[in-house]
């Protein structure tokens, strides 16, 4: 017995010199940080390696592989972007010698949303964990340009349509953006926000904080002010003119947290919405959730003694649902309870869809 625990010892010795070498310096995640806060879906993923033993990394997230890549060149920084999901997640990253693993590393981050009541605050310790400060860049600038090349390319201007109220200037390629390698995913999705998808980024990440987010001023030069409204108002002018002359006031627009509802860099869903109009007005609006609302003691019996706030077309809007912005303007209104109307009663809206 004496013997075979001796012969144990080399092969211990070895599992713990091995064990020691995956957790050393072959590789690291640069970015993101351990317990980093994310606002919206995607994170850019970032790893230092020691080309010299690393042919191969791959990226994981939940367990499932996102993206693979055989290195083994003179290049020792590689970057990915992840989806991420509503919540908790973890990215890992694995290395490899040829076939052989030289460990693994984790780094788990969260994917807060104001308006999904279950992910609304983050977990005790996660925070927002900025990239864009000169110690952050300086890793990064053997492959990409840092600068705000904004001002150095080929612009065009763009017509104001829509719901925008002013031309805004644009890249004539935004491929050409510093920003579009490791931030293009976040303009991946159905319906995208011109300046965005026009990497015309740096009209709203001014780096400059707003009153609400003080305590972020200068640790990035790319973060946005919070209240967000002066940027928007800069191509929706129209909307200014609205929120500034109510009678009737909606919370996120008056206090100028446009992208509590919106999107600033695209959604799946109309006007950029963070949810589905219906679904988005009754994350707050709980009590509306019935699908039942107003006058209940005069309407047809198919309505089941309320009116119907969705799964109707919308006769004030050929093609369109109803929902609840068919009689409420989210923006705020001059009539009462943000009704699309200039009349000081509510019956008056009414007249959008019923004749009689």
């Amino acid at each position: 017995m004496r013997r075979n625990s001796l012969t144990l010892v080399p092969l211990l010795l070895l599992a713990l010199f091995a064990t020691l070498s995956a957790s050393g310096t072959d590789f690291e995640i640069i970015s993101p940080k351990e317990k980093a806060l994310y606002t919206d879906a995607f994170a850019s993923v970032s790893v230092k390696l020691d080309y010299k033993k690393v042919t191969k990394l791959e990226v994981y997230h939940e367990g499932n592989l996102t993206r693979a890549f055989n290195t083994g060149s003179s290049r020792d920084f590689y970057c990915s972007s992840v989806r991420l999901h509503l919540g908790n997640n973890h990215i890992v990253v694995k290395a490899y010698d040829g076939n052989v693993s030289l460990g693994e590393k984790r780094v788990d981050l969260y994917y807060s949303s104001e308006v999904f009541e279950d992910f609304y605050e983050e977990p005790y310790g996660y925070k927002k964990r900025f990239f864009h400060d000169e110690k952050s860049e300086s890793v990064c600038v053997k492959c990409h340009d840092m600068d705000r090349n904004f001002n150095k390319l080929d612009k065009k201007t763009l017509k104001a349509k829509g719901a925008a109220t002013a031309d805004i200037e644009i890249l004539e390629n935004p491929q050409e953006s510093s920003c579009y390698t490791c931030h293009n995913n976040l303009v991946s999705r159905k319906n995208g926000h011109s300046p965005s998808v026009n990497f015309a980024c740096v009209a709203c990440h001014t780096g400059e904080a707003g009153e609400n987010n003080l305590d972020e001023d200068r640790r990035s030069r790319y973060i946005q002010p919070d209240p967000i409204a002066s940027r928007c108002f800069m191509c929706h002018e129209r909307l200014k003119e609205i929120v500034s002359h109510n009678n009737s006031d909606h919370g996120p627009a008056k206090s100028g947290r446009c992208n509590k509802c919106h999107n600033p860099h695209s959604s799946d869903n109309l006007f950029f919405l963070r949810k589905p109009i219906w679904e988005l007005c009754t994350t707050c609006h709980s009590e509306k959730i019935t699908e039942r609302h107003v006058i209940t003691s005069f309407v047809f019996r198919r309505n089941k003694n309320g009116h119907p706030t969705r799964k109707r077309p919308d006769p004030s809007r050929p093609g369109r649902e109803l929902v609840c912005s068919s009689c409420h303007n989210p923006h705020g209104s001059k009539g009462p309870f943000l009704l699309r109307t200039d009349q000081p009663t509510p019956f008056s809206v009414c007249k959008r869809c019923h004749d009689k």
